[in-house]
């Protein structure tokens, strides 16, 4: 028994050592985990299994006197070679196949699950009708088990040697290099032993479990090598990191030149408007007009560029809030009508009468989707009719609001609809960022973000048709009715007047002031200014004031320890923050701070005819 047990012992100290490095690698290294690395750590298992029980089935045949006890020891050893060869035979498979032809982890390892329990089943009752025989054909002390039970498993090896020398060969340029060396190895060895037991020794030894065990040893210094798992890991992650700065330059160049070409009819203007002598009253406000619309396309711009920055970064999140549909469709309609130059475009909304009248979700993300995809629908089209459709129906207790884009214009490809911010990014287009196709990427971006669905329809001759799906919970069930929201742009609201009130305006940036300071002297209020915090805490302890509106970033005392201490003094005027932070949520964070609501910058005559008319208004 020395010489048959030293090749099972060996093995079995061979298996454990690889099982304790492995592991202990994976985890110090925090290498992920896939199927490979699953079905890798099962034939560890299985081999240490394999090897503990040959050493126990030794040791019967020599000291037990129970021939039923050391055959029953004998067939488990058999059913055990046979789940260790069908282990060894999937770990081929997917060690070789490429991920991308595995569909999903889970469904995978349950079909490769329910295919290795039913051939074990066939092959071992195969097994169990078939005889067993003890002999110590070659030496006394050479004491193992073989007969006809054995050939199934042998064939069983043959089958595992073909299929993964056909595995190599089917996906030979894909398949990682480092498999072919320990599949070759256990191969070749597995056959040339076979015949030479076979032929040579009459079936007297037995060569399966060392060869297993010596398979486990070559992949564990090759494939499974979790110090060359580390390096391609980190030489893979350098590679991303590289194309991702590629991107990232390609997307600012591109961006850069989208950004100079409103700059330039700013700045143009601008010095036109400085230099020119015989001024009218009427080129003027033409130029003006001109340097305003300039001025929104660039803001437009740089809006889906921190959007889409804050989506890829993780930072973006979902803002609820009850809100009504008119309210947010007549914020749609009055920024679309005023971007429509062309006169041969009719825009219009249409607003089913049954679906409820207000919800709750992010009102402010479904504006910013709505306004980029009818930005591009609004691009695409030279003439004829944009139009969105707004309905919806009840899916059990969720309403599913349906936002339709429609569009007479030029039809968009499938390719670029589909298109992703990573291959936006990549493109060489030396006319610069088409701002409208990235909006697209915004709204498709944000429509997942909110667990909705964007798709689109190409009709011939018609347009393209985008269809956007969002959940969203009904507030107030009442039917909308009859909506009707004008599709021309609509005139500036005349200001209030709110002559005898005083307001405050402080900020540290002088040019901010004078500009606040012009937009508020159309609503008639005496004005008061302050460069910094405490200026501020100083002016409101000798003056009454009736609105302030507050800079954020200041140095010195900012607008928030500003807004406390005047909160502590026991202030409860209205209070506004004036600041560049427009993201989701930043009206809730600016109120639990202290403010009275928010007004982001640039602010606007509309934005600030708003917070006027709903503090001061009555």
């Amino acid at each position: 028994m020395v010489i048959g047990s030293a090749f099972g012992i060996v093995s079995l100290a061979y298996c454990i050592l690889i099982a304790i490095v492995y592991l202990y690698k994976r985890k110090a290294y925090n290498n992920n985990k896939n199927l490979t690395s699953l079905f890798y750590g099962l034939l560890i298992i299985g081999c240490i299994i394999v090897g503990i029980i040959e050493i126990v089935c030794l040791w019967a045949i020599k000291n037990l006197n129970n021939p039923s006890l050391v055959e029953i020891l004998c067939r488990i050893h058999i059913l055990a070679d046979i789940q260790i060869f069908t282990l060894a035979i999937v770990y081929c498979y997917v060690a070789t196949v490429d991920d991308s032809n595995l569909t999903t982890y889970t469904r995978v390892r349950r079909y490769l699950g329910i295919f290795a329990v039913i051939f074990d089943t066939i092959l071992y009752s195969i097994t169990l009708a078939l005889p067993i025989e003890y002999n110590a054909i070659i030496n006394p002390h050479w004491i193992l088990f073989r007969g006809p039970a054995l050939y199934p498993v042998y064939a069983l090896g043959i089958i595992v040697c073909l299929f993964s020398s056909y595995l190599i060969w089917r996906y030979r340029k894909t398949n990682p290099k480092e498999i072919t060396i320990p599949a070759a190895y256990f191969g070749i060895s597995f056959i040339i032993l076979a015949l030479i037991e076979v032929i040579y020794f009459e079936n007297g030894i037995n060569y399966i479990y060392p060869l297993i065990a010596y398979f486990m040893i070559g992949t564990f210094f090759t494939i499974e090598s979790q110090d060359t798992i580390l390096l391609n890991s980190a030489e893979e992650s350098r590679e991303e990191a590289e194309q991702a700065n590629k991107a990232k330059s390609n997307f600012l160049a591109s961006v850069s030149h989208a950004i100079r070409t409103p700059m330039n009819t700013i700045l143009g203007f601008s010095q036109s408007l400085l230099e020119e002598r015989n001024l009218t009253e009427d080129k003027v406000k033409r130029d003006a007009q001109d340097i305003k619309e300039a001025s929104s396309e660039l803001l437009e711009l740089i809006n889906n560029i921190l959007d889409i920055s804050r989506i890829e970064s993780g930072k973006e999140e979902i803002d609820i809030k009850e809100y009504k549909i008119e309210d947010l469709l007549r914020e749609v309609n009055s920024l679309i009508t005023s971007r429509i130059t062309k006169d041969q475009i009719d825009f219009k909304i249409n607003v089913d009468s049954n679906i409820p009248i207000s919800y709750k979700g992010d009102s402010d993300k479904i504006y910013k989707i709505l306004v980029n995809v009818l930005l591009i629908a609004i691009y695409n089209t030279k003439f004829g009719n944009v139009s969105l459709d707004v309905g919806g129906a009840y899916i059990g207790t969720i309403f599913k609001l349906s936002l339709i884009i429609s569009n007479t214009g030029h039809t968009m490809s499938e390719e670029d609809f589909n298109k992703d911010f990573a291959e936006f990014s990549n493109e060489t287009n030396t006319q610069g960022t088409n701002k409208e196709k990235l909006g697209l990427i915004v709204a498709k971006r944000l429509v997942g973000l909110m667990h909705g669905t964007i798709d689109f329809k190409n009709e011939t001759g018609k347009g393209t048709r985008y269809i956007i799906s969002l959940d969203q919970e009904v507030i107030d069930d009442m039917k909308i009715g009859t909506v009707l929201i004008e599709s021309v742009a609509s005139s500036e609201e005349a200001p209030l007047d709110l002559g005898g009130l005083k307001t405050l305006v402080v900020d540290d940036n002088s040019v901010n002031i004078k500009l606040a300071s012009r937009l508020l002297k159309q609503f008639n209020l005496e004005i008061v200014t302050a460069s910094n915090g405490q200026e501020c805490i100083d002016l409101v302890k000798k003056e009454d004031f009736d609105i302030i509106f507050l800079d954020h970033m200041m140095p010195g005392l900012d607008g928030i320890e500003t807004v406390h201490i005047l909160r502590e003094n026991g202030n409860e005027m209205p209070i506004i923050a004036l600041t560049a932070n427009s993201y989701s949520g930043s009206r809730e964070k600016y109120i639990e701070e202290g403010f009275t609501d928010y007004l982001p910058k640039p602010f606007q005559y509309k934005e600030l005819n708003k917070i006027l008319k709903k503090y001061m208004g009555q």
